[in-house]
């Protein structure tokens, strides 16, 4: 990679291809416009990404100038610490990505000026790099502090750009010998030095480090560097495809976002590795980390925001999938679904003759039936669709907490339908806001049960059963022990055309005050707007409770339940009021049971999501039964009626113009 004859493939393409052209020409605003700035790298040190957010409301801040940070959800504007420090990074990071990318422009057009210019940043860092203090976040020293940037983990990050804007020049011959010396015993292997003091092992930290370390290793031709990435019995590459990585391919951390921050990171290892003939894209365990998004993507080509990760877009990262379908043959699909091609890996791996014959293991994603990320504990069942409208799909997260990154959400249930994720995760804040830590990653933000008021306890379930039954029905129950003391939580689902129904088991060996609860974004139905919709009956005022993440469910209000079962709706927006609901049956209503309505926060992209929770007072057994239901009301789809009889635990389905569905409540 990055030789002449690179290159020039490269520059053909540009000629054949009119759209590798235009990528060719976007591609060259960004340092266009930096180029055009004055040249002030900062002689500070950065700080840490997500302190750069609004302690009012968790939004991340925009750019002013380096000392002015404003939220774009209330206007406020921040200075000083931390959120200058976060801008000081984010200078260093810039220049690093434009050394790199003024680098590959020279490659591609020999415009003297880009060469100059990524040479300039090389050598000042190089002079100076020296200067820059040992620091973390905090603004000490320690194994985990950076010099240029504040945490080993974002000093690899900058590292790995220069290492390539480096890499390319040099095969460019654009330095002196003494240049080479200068920038390699001064940037980069002093850099190394830095991040070698902070050995993470199983960790998104360890794999930056490992791409760091690849990327100079493959600029200074140092084979022997290389081979420690790959084979470092500890940390290398092989050891984190074998222990971070379950079979199925997913990141230990269980986050989406995560995963494709970490697989930024493998290819780049892996990119580098052909410096020295090394094809680690054949290892399986790799390709597997680009199949499991596309096998569990909901039906609109999103993936959920579970444990510490936003709702990801996997469009977001088709330039990855540039690369995944030259080397591995899958990921065509995500390349053309959004339209535009425009990032630097489509310019550098699209448009290759040989594309669509390896596209062919492609066809074996899976796109119905159950997808089981066994490691990460995570079940996804899974109704295919000619469009996103039509597709269903349910999962529960049973498994692994996730380590740090986790949530303590054991048997939280998501549910896509009628074009929608009407059941969703909180997802997450930044860091830095303590928001993150009391509502977040707490039991009562997730759709499952809370006991005693109290979040679970870090836990990992098991799988009891799943598989299809005589009715076409996706069925599936799991276990959680564990999650609290002499307490067992038992969750089955079944998924059938347009409904989902819900069981849920709790049994603890004290009475115990037990919420089951679901979040959504749609917005609730009013009285008198929908059938059978039950009254909101008085503000509740703040009576869900104080601790663990429940003083952040806002405006309570009971709901009056004259019968068994509770019917609730939401439609998706205001403007969708005529269409796109989600019901809810509540069945098994008991005496003394409280239902009620609430607000509670969400990340700044949603503003705040509806809850409805049910609960049960001094239980020691307990089972919660609800049927959902996601589609428009102009839609062809008939609304569903339930009914439960206790005696033979069925839930009967009554859907007009079809037979009843009889579905069993036993788990197990």
């Amino acid at each position: 990679m990055w030789s002449i004859d690179f290159f020039e493939r490269i520059r053909e393409k540009c000629k054949r291809y009119p759209e590798a052209q235009r990528i060719y020409e976007r591609f060259r605003a960004q340092p266009e416009t930096m180029l055009a700035q004055p040249f002030d790298i900062p002689l500070l040190g950065g700080g840490w990404s997500h302190d750069y957010n609004c302690p009012t409301d968790g939004d991340r801040l925009v750019l002013i100038d380096r000392h002015h940070h404003r939220c774009p959800t209330c206007d406020s504007v921040w200075s000083g610490s931390p959120w200058d420090e976060v801008a000081i990074a984010n200078e260093h990071w810039n220049y690093s990505k434009t050394c790199r990318n003024a680098a590959v422009l020279y490659g591609i057009d020999g415009e003297g000026r880009w060469a100059d210019w990524a040479k300039q940043v090389l050598l000042f860092y190089a002079d100076h790099y020296e200067r820059f203090p040992l620091h973390d976040r905090h603004g000490g020293a320690s194994h985990t502090s950076g010099k240029v940037m504040c945490q080993t983990l974002s000093e690899a990050s900058w590292l790995c750009l220069l290492a390539q804007g480096f890499h390319i020049l040099k095969l460019q011959n654009v330095f002196t010998s003494k240049e080479i010396n200068h920038i390699t015993n001064n940037l980069l292997l002093p850099a190394l030095d830095v991040i070698a003091n902070n050995p993470a092992g199983i960790s998104n930290w360890q794999t930056y480090h490992n791409a760091a370390k690849a990327l100079v290793a493959a600029a200074l031709d140092d084979q022997e560097l290389m081979q420690q990435v790959v084979s470092d019995p500890n940390n290398g590459f092989y050891f984190q495809m074998e222990n971070s990585l379950g079979q199925d391919g997913f990141w230990y951390e269980g986050a989406w976002g995560y995963h494709f921050y970490t697989l930024e990171a493998q290819t780049l290892i892996v990119l580098a590795a052909e410096s020295f003939g090394l094809q680690l894209y054949e290892d399986s365990r790799f390709q597997s980390m680009y199949r499991a998004p596309l096998e569990c993507m909901f039906p609109d080509g999103t993936l959920p925001p579970i444990h510490d990760s936003g709702e990801v877009k996997v469009e977001k990262y088709s330039h990855l999938f540039e690369f995944s379908a030259k080397y591995i043959g899958v990921g065509q699909e995500v390349i053309h679904r959004g339209g535009i091609r425009e990032s630097l890996y489509s310019l550098l791996f699209g448009f290759e003759e040989d594309m669509a014959s390896r596209n062919e293991s492609t066809r074996s994603i899976a796109q119905n039936g159950f997808v089981h990320l066994e490691k990460a504990g995570m079940l996804f069942l899974k109704q295919e669709a000619d469009s996103p409208e039509k597709g269903r799909l349910a999962m529960i997260d049973y498994g692994e907490h996730g380590g740090w990154h986790g949530h303590q959400d054991k048997l939280n249930l998501l549910y896509y339908g009628g074009g929608h994720p009407w059941l969703t995760d909180a997802g997450m804040l930044p860091y830095g806001n303590p928001i993150h830590f009391d509502y977040f990653k707490q039991t009562v933000a997730h759709n499952t049960v809370v006991v005693g008021g109290r979040s679970q306890a870090e836990a990992e379930g098991r799988i009891l059963h799943m598989g299809t039954n005589t009715d076409g029905a996706m069925e599936a129950a799991m276990e959680v022990s564990g999650a609290y003391p002499d307490a067992v939580l038992r969750r089955k689902i079944i998924l059938k055309d347009d409904f989902l129904l819900d069981v849920f088991h709790v049994q603890c060996a004290e009475e115990q005050d037990v919420d089951w609860i679901i979040h959504t974004q749609g917005v609730p139905v009013a009285d008198g707007e929908a059938e059978e919709a039950p009254r909101w009956s008085r503000a509740a005022g703040e009576v869900l409770g104080t601790e663990d993440g429940y003083k952040y469910l806002h405006n309570p209000k009971s709901i009056e339940v004259a019968e068994s079962q509770c019917t609730m709706q939401w439609m998706w927006n205001v403007e969708s009021a005529n269409k796109d609901r989600l019901s809810l049956i509540a069945l098994d209503v008991q005496a003394g049971e409280e239902l009620y309505l609430a607000e509670s926060m969400a990340m700044p992209s949603i503003g705040k999501r509806s809850t409805f929770l049910r609960r049960r007072k001094q239980v020691k057994e307990t089972v919660f039964i609800a049927v959902f239901q996601a589609n428009g009301i102009d839609s062809k789809a008939a609304a569903c009626k339930a009914n439960y009889d206790a005696s033979s635990e069925e839930v009967v389905i009554h859907i007009e113009g079809k037979a009843p569905f009889i579905l069993s409540t036993r788990i197990i």
